[in-house]
């Protein structure tokens, strides 16, 4: 008998993820470069600087090097502070630069996904008061006509915000993000957020028809520590609220829901979405503890951590749930970030593995998922933490710019190439936990 092979549908995106302000060289005019100035901001006092030289040219190099190993997308991000530097002013040379990258994405057999704001904002925005101020709803409305009129020839699938829930999160209710709180403008931050990606799926679609439009979902897994303990179990339904459904549910019934608003109408978001990214990492063992906002602490002892930041233990039946919870919208769904930190590359191969296999087991089981974009091409600024915490299938240097390709890298190019797992990379994995059709 033959050896199994998992293959995945013809179409099936297989691409990698980065960010703007992340591999992009001297964003100067945005609140996170603002924010990097300001001591003990980020780890190891660390700045993005020259970042990845993307805007410099070395994208279109990154780029290439991922279609010949065999990627055939790739998820990428604008960024508002080049695209509109003062308020009301586009810059026609910044467009000109992302319309050659796009284009250059195309002539690779890469098909792109755009994201319009993943994470930063113009500095004439943030000291406005970023998402909390009502008067972003407009400009952002405006933005996303102006790059669909102008790119939306290349671009098929566009991505309005990516993770709503840490904007709000690390912004406002921690403060470990810019602007750095206060706490109680949250709430407005909340609604700005889904109000915000409303106007802007809708100026999507009236500027580009043909496109799809939907956002980018962080979609961890809260258990309880202990299942037989209601309190645990009350914690985890707790965050899994706070930081899941409270953010799935307004997308079907056009409302915001508890703990955010008692049912505050917002106008045209009902439907607004046309595909659903699911952003994962891990799971969280919560036990419940009434000193935390949450009502839990995490308290999982095989996480993947670096200083303050916990991407959970890795679990591949996570993503699974994930995917499942995320096409009850009935929408498709994409991996839109997934991936383990891990500079030596020891877990990276396993990982990577594993988590395919359950995405395998997902499109087995009837669910509508399209493309899986790993997280990331290659080292980057990785935010608060800074430049230790490597992500990328590609190692970069970035004081000397040098790039190696790491053995994970390969390892999906492979993958990529024939549309499938076979034999070889299915070793890499003890016990595969999902059904199998062998060919």
């Amino acid at each position: 008998m033959d050896s199994p092979w998992l293959r995945f549908p013809v179409g099936f995106l297989w691409g990698t993820a980065t960010s703007s302000h992340q591999v992009e060289d001297c964003n100067e005019n945005n609140d996170w470069w603002e924010w990097e100035q300001q001591p003990g901001r980020i780890a190891g006092g660390h700045r993005s600087g020259a970042a990845c030289e993307w805007w410099a040219g070395r994208a279109e190099e990154d780029l290439s090097r991922a279609a010949a190993s065999g990627q055939n997308a790739h998820r990428l991000s604008l960024e508002w502070s080049r695209l509109e530097p003062e308020p009301g002013r586009y810059d026609d040379e910044a467009f000109a630069r992302y319309r050659r990258l796009l284009e250059h994405v195309r002539a690779i057999g890469m098909t792109p996904m755009v994201t319009l704001q993943h994470f930063t904002l113009p500095r004439w925005q943030s000291a406005r008061g970023g998402w909390s101020d009502r008067g972003i709803l407009p400009r952002f409305e405006a933005l996303a006509g102006e790059c669909a009129r102008r790119l939306g020839d290349l671009v098929p699938l566009w991505c309005t915000i990516n993770e709503p829930f840490n904007i709000a999160y690390y912004g406002y209710l921690t403060g470990r993000w810019p602007p750095g709180g206060p706490l109680l403008k949250a709430f407005g931050v909340v609604r700005n957020l889904f109000a915000g990606h409303a106007l802007a799926y809708h100026a999507i679609r009236q500027a580009s028809p043909g496109a799809q439009v939907g956002l980018a979902y962080i979609m961890q897994r809260f258990l309880p520590a202990s299942p037989k303990s209601r309190l645990d179990r009350l914690a985890a339904g707790v965050q899994d609220l706070t930081s899941v459904e409270s953010w799935l549910r307004p997308l079907r019934t056009g409302r915001l829901s508890f703990p955010w608003s008692l049912g505050e109408r917002v106008p045209g978001l009902a439907g607004a979405v046309d595909f659903l990214g699911v952003n994962y990492y891990g799971t969280y063992q919560v036990r419940f503890d009434p000193t935390n906002m949450t009502l839990g602490r995490w308290v999982q002892t095989d996480s993947i951590r670096h200083g303050p930041q916990d991407w959970g233990t890795p679990d591949p039946e996570g993503l699974y749930h994930a995917l499942l919870r995320g096409t009850k919208l009935g929408v498709p769904v994409y991996v839109t970030e997934n991936g383990v930190c891990d500079p030596d590359d020891r877990l990276r191969p396993g990982h990577l593995v594993r988590h395919l296999d359950m995405v395998h087991a997902a499109i087995s089981d009837g669910l509508d998922v399209r493309g899986y974009f790993h997280w990331s091409l290659l080292d980057n600024f990785e935010w608060a933490e800074g430049w230790e915490t490597k992500f990328g299938l590609i190692e970069v240097d970035p004081a000397t710019q040098e790039r190696r390709e790491r053995s994970s890298f390969e390892l999906y190019g492979r993958i990529a190439l024939a549309n499938g797992i076979g034999p070889a990379e299915l070793s890499t994995i003890e016990e595969p936990k999902t059904r199998r059709r062998t060919d």
